[in-house]
This record gives structure tokens, C-alpha cells and sequence, in this order.
């Protein structure tokens, strides 16, 4: 194994991370195919309550990921951050363990919930990959999270349904526990810590304020929050929208799947390549011309009429504005001082976390004035992305 992994230490790190972001989030889009389902099991009778528990379970874990995101960030800068990774990792194997065993829903929700109060693999697995990384090499590193994250997503839902139907739900939890449990032995023997000077402890001493206070950092949280809002506001429609194209009912499901696992791949394919060209091109005017982009093809998402054309759409734009959060980590990590770097990831991260945890009710409510009303939103709330970005 040793000698399969790169001899420069950044490069390692690099790879560790990336590997063990994709299990986690993999292991975590295990559960949702079935989640309504397992609901059911659980003692949840009527299907319209089993929906509404799922859609509670599903979105309680990153809703409050964002809240502790920036805590976990300082500590991650004062004590390191393979000690805060690891501690992450040990809690999501237990949790996700104790998931397959619980009897009721409320027990489901108790450990959802903790999910996403002590976890935090997201901000640090950015700052992880970017800690020895030289400076050009930034935008490559955050790009490969970046990627690993969006496949996972991609690729997770698919392989937890056939884990359901062939070991059954409960294991399944039981299998992300293990997938987690991957990561964690993936950081412990492979990943190498950066070393932090006295004026590492000093910096992460300054506090939260010290990292709002870095120029261009909150309008750069405000632009996080309006990407991620913008790429996780069609998810909620996209059955009821596809069913207007004609879609008969029976491929509803597959059809939904197709789409967002092209979009996915077409993202995922867009973070690697735009993270790699910042080491010749500006972030920020990549940025700007990915927002443009993605206005200019989501509108026309709220117009085509066949699902032919609806899917060319969803492709280029997970190609032209995939890697906009990519940039956006890019930028926010250059322009905050290494010391600083976890705490900064830890605020970035929550904002978008934020933006995607809201952005599926605004797109819920948006359905009872019109179904495609939220195409027409996200286009316009690209204005001000870009405005944010140049502030």
C-alpha cells in the first residue's frame, strides 16, 4: 500500500483525503434510497408522515453541520487537524453503527442529529488536502475534495439500494459505519500532519473575528451560500417537473437518477478541471464566468419541454458552473493565512452547507406559485453571486 501512495507528502495527503472523503460521503448516501422505508419499519404508518420523517432525517444532519463547523475549524487549528478528522470519523462509526439498531424513529432522529453536531469531515477534509499543498497548487487540491464529494453523491444512492435489497437496511447502516471506519484507518497510518508553529497556536487563539475580519471573507460566504443554493434547489421538483415532459410514471424514478447522476459526473469532471487550470488562470474571474454561465443555462431549464433537451441542459451545466464552490474554496483558501486556514474552511463550509439546506423549502414553496418558478430564481440570484464575488 505504501508503495503504491506518492513520495512527496502533499501529494499523499492529497490522495488519503480524497479517498477517505469519498468513502465517508458515499457511506453517508448509502441510507437514503431507503430511508422512507426504513421509517415504515420503524413504526411510521401512513406514507405522507414516512416522507416527512425522511425528508427531517436527510436534511437534520448537514442543517447542523454548518452550526459547529466553524468551532471544529479552530479546533482543528489549535490542536491540529488529523486529531479533530479522527475524532470525527470514530463518532460517525458509532453513530452510524448504532443507527441499524434503533427501534424507533426518535432514537433515528437522536442520532441523525448527532451526525451533524459532532462531524465536520467536510471543512477539514479542505483544509487537510490543502495544508502541504504548495500555494499554486491550491485550486488542484480543493478541486479533488471537491470531486471526491460529488461522486460520492453520485455513486453512494445507487449502491446503497442494492446493499438494502440484498444484506437489508439495518446492515446497511452497519456497512457505512465500515466504510467510515476505511477513512478513519486511512488518516491514521497514511495521512502526515502538517507542522504547526508557535505562531500557528498564537493565530488560532485570535478567535472567529480574527478570520471575518480578513477582507473579502464575507462576501465570499455570501457567494457560497448562493452556489450551493442555487446547485441544490432543483432535487425537490425534478419528479413532478419531468412528469410535465411527458415522463411516463413508471421511469419517473430512473429518469430522476439518470439526471442527477449526468449532472453529478459533469460536476464532479468541472471541479477537478477548474481546481487544476487556477494554478495558471484567476480564481475570481473563473468564478465570475461560471455564475455567468450557469444563469444562462438555467433559464432555459425552466422552458425546454422534452427530457432529451432537459438532460443537454442539466450536462452543460454541471460542466460550466460544477466547479464554482471549487473556486470559492480556492479563493477563500488563499486568502487566509495558513494558521487561519481550518477556521476560515470551517465558516465557508457552513455557509454553503446553509444555502443547500435551505434552498430545497425555498424550492417546495416556489411549486405553489409555479412549478418551474425556481429556474427563474436561481438565474436571477446569480446577479448577486457575482456581485458578492467582486466585493
Amino acid at each position: 500500500m505504501i508503495a503504491l501512495l506518492p513520495r512527496e507528502a502533499w501529494r499523499r495527503n492529497q490522495l488519503v483525503v480524497c479517498v477517505a472523503v469519498f468513502m465517508v460521503f458515499m457511506g453517508f448516501a448509502f441510507v437514503l434510497p431507503f430511508l422512507p422505508l426504513y421509517v415504515r419499519q420503524l413504526g411510521v404508518s401512513s406514507d405522507e408522515a414516512a416522507a416527512t420523517w425522511a425528508g427531517v432525517l436527510i436534511g437534520i444532519a448537514p442543517l447542523l453541520a454548518g452550526l459547529p463547523a466553524p468551532v471544529w475549524g479552530r479546533l482543528g487549528d489549535r490542536y491540529g487537524q488529523k486529531p479533530m478528522a479522527v475524532r470525527a470519523l470514530v463518532s460517525y462509526v458509532i453513530l452510524l453503527a448504532l443507527s441499524g439498531a434503533v427501534t424507533t424513529v426518535w432514537q433515528l432522529l437522536a442520532l441523525r442529529t448527532a451526525v451533524g453536531l459532532f462531524g465536520g469531515v467536510g471543512p477539514l477534509g479542505l483544509a487537510m488536502a490543502t495544508a502541504l499543498a504548495p500555494r499554486e497548487q491550491t485550486g488542484r487540491a480543493v478541486g479533488s475534495i471537491q470531486s471526491a464529494q460529488i461522486l460520492a453523491a453520485a455513486v453512494g444512492p445507487l449502491a446503497g439500494g442494492v446493499l438494502a435489497h440484498t444484506i437489508g437496511m439495518r446492515w446497511t447502516f452497519v456497512a457505512t459505519a465500515a466504510a467510515c471506519g476505511i477513512a478513519l484507518l486511512l488518516l491514521v497510518f497514511f495521512y502526515e500532519e502538517a507542522p504547526r508553529a508557535v505562531a500557528a497556536e498564537d493565530a488560532a487563539r485570535d478567535g472567529f473575528g480574527a478570520v471575518l475580519a480578513v477582507p473579502g471573507v464575507l462576501p465570499l460566504m455570501a457567494t457560497l451560500f448562493l452556489v450551493n443554493f442555487i446547485g441544490r434547489s432543483f432535487t425537490p421538483i425534478l419528479p413532478l417537473h419531468l412528469q410535465r415532459m411527458a415522463v411516463p410514471t413508471s421511469n419517473l424514478a430512473l429518469s430522476t437518477g439518470i439526471l442527477i447522476s449526468a449532472y453529478s459526473v459533469c460536476a464532479a469532471l468541472s471541479a477537478a478541471l477548474l481546481g487544476r487550470a487556477t494554478r495558471r488562470r484567476d480564481p475570481r474571474a473563473m468564478l465570475v464566468a461560471t455564475l455567468v454561465a450557469g444563469a444562462a443555462i438555467v433559464l432555459p431549464m425552466g422552458l425546454v419541454a422534452r427530457f432529451p433537451s432537459f438532460l443537454g441542459l442539466a450536462v452543460l451545466l454541471g460542466l460550466a458552473a460544477g466547479g464554482s464552490l471549487t473556486l470559492c474554496y480556492t479563493i477563500g483558501g488563499l486568502m487566509v493565512p495558513a494558521p487561519r486556514r481550518t477556521t476560515a474552511f470551517g465558516f465557508f463550509s457552513g455557509a454553503a452547507l446553509f444555502g443547500g439546506a435551505v434552498s430545497p423549502s425555498v424550492a417546495g414553496l416556489l411549486v405553489h406559485l409555479h412549478l418551474k418558478a425556481i429556474y427563474y430564481v436561481d438565474a436571477v440570484r446569480s446577479g448577486p453571486a457575482r456581485a458578492a464575488d467582486h466585493q
